[in-house]
């Protein structure tokens, strides 16, 4: 069963309407998404806080059902205008549908990523989904691309730390793992990693690769 990759939580217990839901919404969607966009999975640290905008997944409900927490999601403001007013489905191909995180996880059976950091549609609806918002696009692929190869370098600098700690003096070791943790600092801040076991953090991809700084 593919299940939610977003929990989402009950939202703000009072109405809102076009005029307050920003206000209400926005607190519940940073908790409930881990502060990352819901498409792209970009940090809420890589942008100003007035560009966390609050995008509504179908753009089509009217009046009350529009604005209801359940039809709210958090993304950059480059996701929220590239998705604009896009169909949920598309009426000229149903198969082709908007992919909604809270509702399943789009990683991997609908988008898989490359060593490139290039996102590939493998369902109609993957190939909707990345083309409506732009997801596959070079800004984004540079980002993937650049946390993969960092990824790839820590884990070069931890094998090389452990293989030669009988050989290297003990600052020489503890230097470079000095100088991976800095890396890995700086990787917490980019998009989490896309694998074939869904969306995992750089942490937990080079801990199932061995890595452990403890």
């Amino acid at each position: 069963m593919n299940q939610p990759r977003v929990k989402r939580g009950l939202g703000p217990k009072s109405k809102m309407t076009k005029a307050t839901y920003r206000k209400k919404a926005l607190p519940h969607l940073l908790k409930d998404f881990g502060g990352h966009c819901a498409y792209c999975l970009d940090p809420s640290e890589l942008r100003q806080p007035s560009q966390n905008h609050i995008d509504h997944f179908d753009c089509g409900l009217k009046e009350r059902q529009r604005h209801q927490y359940f039809n709210l999601m958090l993304a950059c403001a480059a996701c929220n205008m590239c998705k604009h007013d896009k169909p949920v489905v598309n009426k000229f191909n149903r198969e082709q549908r908007l992919l909604n995180c809270t509702k399943e996880n789009e990683f991997p059976f609908h988008i898989k990523e490359n060593e490139k950091g290039e996102w590939k549609s493998q369902t109609p609806a993957g190939f909707y989904h990345l083309r409506s918002i732009g997801l596959d696009e070079p800004c984004h692929t540079k980002k993937r691309f650049m946390r993969r190869q960092l990824a790839q370098s820590i884990l070069t600098l931890y094998s090389t730390a452990v293989q030669y700690v009988a050989y290297n003096p003990r600052e020489i070791h503890d230097a470079i793992m000095a100088q991976t943790k800095a890396i890995l600092t700086e990787l917490e801040n980019l998009p989490p990693l896309v694998t074939d076991n869904g969306v995992v953090s750089v942490n937990d991809w080079l801990r199932a690769r061995g890595v452990n700084f403890n």
